[in-house]
């Protein structure tokens, strides 16, 4: 019996010790084999009532590494009552959490994915775990950059195997379990924090599915300390204006040695027509403030500085349109950077003010327009 060609490719990926360090997971017992070639390990199983015997090849580069260790696959499928897919996925990723994310052709004639979808999907992923990992820190509804922690986060996980025949992508989040305290004491453990960031994304994957059959953007939106804030439902919202009509539909494989809550071993989502409406709304919703009904004063650096006509001694320079960006924190500890529009003098200062890393201070009422934050009847600029 032979394995499906994508099984075979994925069994090219599996290291003799990877094999090794499952049996011994589970109980098994490396025994001394006469030929260093191989590996004998024995084992009992509730399901089998005589002692059973696996022989594994030592190294990759034998002819028939593949095929020993396919036997070995099926063979172990019997004694563990699993699937073959299964028996694989605990022996490659026992002690990491994983996010499958295939995304279906545009048409029957779309054969490749456009390189620069490719990319810029990983890039919004990436985005996506950071800001998943930043909000389990410190939990908000918006926040106006990735911090360090969710930045570190995102550098910890790995892009693992796609997925033979389709396009796809997966995420792969390590645990810090040890294999040697493996299988895990029947008491209360402490969860990893890699984990408790899984769980706030499966949190949003199921308030997206139930705020999609309810027609209820607010599912989300009150739910944003334990599942998406409002940059995560951003990025799933621009994610799905990127796929141009192709389907993608995101899923979560356990690790298995560290079960998941009931309530989460089941989780997938698609993104939909409806549920990118659901998600647009419930980001404009945790990202907009309530209209002050008085004046902020906004002190920070600038951070940017734009001018939509070149510095030319005409009319059309001194009344072009100017703008500055303020890196403010608000009250709450929200940072935000605040769009402000300067007339040519201002403007000016504000240059000078960028060049000598001076702080700026300016009155106005901070309002939130698109994807920005705009300074609306502001006065009293000035130089600190």
């Amino acid at each position: 019996m032979t394995f499906p060609q994508d099984m075979a490719s994925i069994l090219r990926t599996i290291l003799p010790n990877q094999l090794a360090s499952f049996l011994k997971r589970k109980g098994w017992q490396q025994k001394d084999y006469h030929n260093d070639k191989f590996m004998l390990f024995t084992g009992n199983s509730i399901h089998i009532s005589e002692t059973v015997n696996i022989v594994l090849p030592a190294r990759t580069d034998y002819v028939d590494y593949v095929a020993r260790l396919g036997d070995s696959i099926r063979t172990l499928s019997q004694h563990f009552c699993l699937d073959q897919s299964e028996v694989v996925r605990q022996i490659t990723q026992w002690d990491r959490d994983v996010i499958r994310i295939p995304i279906g052709a545009k048409n029957q004639n779309e054969q490749l994915l456009p390189l620069n979808l490719a990319t810029e999907t990983i890039t919004k992923y990436r985005d996506f775990i950071a800001f998943a990992a930043f909000t389990e820190t410190n939990p908000r509804r918006f926040y106006s950059k990735i911090g360090k922690s969710g930045r570190d986060f995102a550098d910890n996980c790995f892009f693992g195997h796609t997925f033979v025949g389709s396009f796809g992508i997966t995420i792969e989040s390590p645990l810090p379990l040890d294999p040697d305290q493996i299988p895990l004491p029947v008491i209360p453990q402490v969860k990893p924090f890699p984990r408790a960031v899984m769980e706030r994304i499966a949190t949003g994957y199921v308030d997206l599915n139930t705020a999609v059959a309810k027609e209820d953007p607010s599912i989300i939106v009150k739910n944003h300390r334990s599942g998406f804030s409002g940059n995560m439902c951003e990025i799933l919202s621009d994610i799905y204006e990127m796929m141009d009509g192709r389907k993608l539909k995101q899923a979560i494989a356990w690790a298995s040695e560290l079960p998941p809550q009931d309530q989460f071993r089941s989780i997938s989502t698609e993104l939909t027509r409806t549920s990118y409406e659901i998600l647009s709304s419930a980001s404009a919703e945790l990202q907009t403030v309530a209209e002050p009904e008085e004046d902020k004063e906004i002190t920070g650096r600038i951070t940017q500085l734009r001018s939509k006509v070149p510095p030319l001694e005409t009319r059309e320079f001194a009344e072009a349109t100017r703008t500055i960006v303020v890196n403010w924190e608000m009250e709450t500890g929200t940072v935000l950077n605040i769009h402000i529009e300067l007339p040519l003098n201002t403007y000016r200062e504000a240059c000078d003010a960028h060049k000598n890393g001076r702080f700026v201070k300016v009155i106005g009422k901070p309002l939130k327009h698109g994807k920005f934050w705009y300074l609306t009847n502001h006065h009293s600029f000035q130089i600190i």
